[in-house]
C-alpha cells in the first residue's frame, strides 16, 4: 500500500467516524447533525482529533464526543 492510499484511507476513516461523533452530539444536545457538525468542526476537541500527534483519534467515538461536551460547559 502506497503512503497515499494510507493517507485516502486514514481521511475516509476520520470522516466516517466523525459522522457518528455528530449524530451522538445532536442526540445528546437535542439539535440537528447540521448543527452540531458546525459546533464540533469549531471546537478544539475536533482541531485535537485532527492532529495525530494528541492521540485523540486513536480513542473511541463516545470519549471524544464526552471531550467534546466537557469543552463546551
Amino acid at each position: 500500500m502506497t503512503r497515499e492510499n494510507i493517507n485516502i484511507a486514514r481521511t475516509v476513516i476520520r470522516s466516517a467516524r466523525i459522522g457518528i461523533i455528530v449524530c451522538e452530539i445532536a442526540r445528546r444536545l437535542e439539535i440537528t447533525p447540521s448543527e452540531a457538525l458546525r459546533r464540533f468542526y469549531q471546537s478544539a476537541t475536533c482541531r485535537n482529533f485532527h492532529d495525530r500527534s494528541t492521540g485523540l483519534y486513536l480513542l473511541g467515538d463516545l470519549y471524544i464526543v464526552e471531550e467534546f461536551l466537557a469543552e463546551i460547559q
